[in-house]
C-alpha cells in the first residue's frame, strides 16, 4: 500500500464522518500497515586526510632522526627545533638554530647521536651570542683520539661547527650555549685569557701599561675595573713556565704594577689582568675556582 495516495484524503473530508466508507478505509489502513522500527543515524563528522598529514608533519618537524632509531642504539643525524647535529667520519656537525632554547632540548640532540653531553645555557659578550663553548671534559680528557670545536663560516644558521670527539668516549662532556647577558651580568669566556696580549679595549693597547694608566681609559670611557692578578710559576713536572690568574680586590693591586692582558668582565667592567710586582709576595698554590661548568644547574 502506498500511503502517500491516502494523504489525498483532506481532514474537512473526515470531519465528523467516521462512520464514512473513506474513513473507515483510512482507519483500517493504518491500524493494519506493518510498522517498521526506526534507527537515528547520528551524522559523522568528517576529518579530513589533509589535517592528519598536517599533524603529523608538525610532529616530524619538532625532532627529526635519521639514521638508527632511539631506542636501538645512536642515530647518524638528529634535528629539533634547536640544534641540528650529523655525524660525518670523524667528526659531528653541529648547526645551532635557537641558543635561547632550553638546553634540554640540545642535550637531546647530542644524546641522539650517542654523545653524553651536558649543556649549559650560559650568559656570554655580544660577539659570542649563540655560539658553542667549550668542549669541557670536567674529569680530564684521557681517551683515544682528540676532542675539539671549529667554527665554520659561512653559517646559515646562528652558529655552525665542526665538534671532534670519539663517538664512544664514555666520560661526561659539558658545552655552553651562549645567550645575551643581563646588564652587568658577569660573561662566560670561551676558555683561559691570553697572559700576554688578550685586549678588550677597542683602539688601545693595555698590555706593558701601569695599573693607573688603564685604569684613567676605563674612567673616560665610562667603565670599572676589575682585578686578576696573574702568577707564573715553574711546573714541576716538566720544567716550563706555567700560570694562573685569581681575583683580587682593589686594595691589594699598586697603581704602578703591570697589566698583561684586559677582558670584559660584564657590560660594564674590564678585568685587568695585573702581573705582580716585586713586593707581592710568593707565588700562591693554585686553588681553581668554580667555573661555568661546575655551577649546578
Amino acid at each position: 500500500m502506498n500511503l502517500a495516495d491516502l494523504a489525498r484524503v483532506r481532514d474537512e473530508d473526515l470531519t465528523g464522518e467516521a462512520s464514512a466508507p473513506e474513513a473507515q478505509g483510512l482507519m483500517h489502513a493504518i491500524m493494519s500497515e506493518e510498522r517498521k522500527p526506526v534507527t537515528v543515524t547520528r551524522p559523522r563528522r568528517k576529518v579530513r586526510r589533509g589535517l592528519v598529514l598536517g599533524l603529523a608533519t608538525m610532529a616530524t618537524a619538532t625532532a627529526v632522526a635519521v639514521g638508527t632509531g632511539l631506542v636501538s642504539g645512536p642515530v647518524t643525524s638528529y634535528a629539533n627545533a634547536a640544534v641540528s647535529i650529523k655525524k660525518t667520519g670523524e667528526h659531528f656537525s653541529v648547526n645551532i638554530t635557537d641558543p635561547t632554547a632550553d638546553r634540554r632540548r640540545f642535550e637531546e640532540a647530542f644524546r641522539a647521536v650517542g654523545l653524553n653531553v651536558t649543556v649549559k645555557v650560559v650568559p656570554v659578550a655580544p660577539s659570542d651570542i649563540g655560539k658553542l663553548i667549550g668542549p669541557v671534559v670536567p674529569g680530564g680528557f684521557k681517551w683515544h683520539g682528540s676532542i675539539g670545536t671549529q667554527g665554520i663560516t659561512p653559517c646559515s644558521s646562528v652558529f655552525c661547527a665542526k665538534v671532534w670527539m670519539p663517538a664512544d668516549f664514555p666520560g661526561r662532556v659539558v658545552f655552553g650555549v651562549g645567550r645575551p647577558a643581563k646588564p652587568g651580568e658577569p660573561y662566560v669566556g670561551d676558555g683561559p685569557v691570553d697572559p700576554e696580549g688578550d685586549e678588550a679595549l677597542s683602539g688601545y693597547t693595555s698590555h706593558g701599561k701601569t695599573v693607573a694608566d688603564v685604569r684613567a681609559e676605563l674612567d673616560r670611557r665610562g667603565l670599572k675595573a676589575g682585578y686578576r692578578l696573574v702568577w707564573k710559576y715553574k711546573d714541576e713536572d716538566d720544567g716550563g713556565i706555567s700560570w694562573f690568574d685569581e681575583a683580587a680586590p682593589k686594595s691589594r693591586i699598586k697603581d704602578d704594577w703591570i697589566v698583561a692582558s684586559t677582558r670584559f668582565h660584564s657590560s660594564d667592567t674590564v678585568d685587568l689582568y695585573v702581573t705582580p710586582g716585586k713586593d707581592a709576595g710568593p707565588v700562591p698554590s693554585p686553588h681553581p675556582e668554580p667555573q661555568w661548568y661546575d655551577l649546578p644547574d
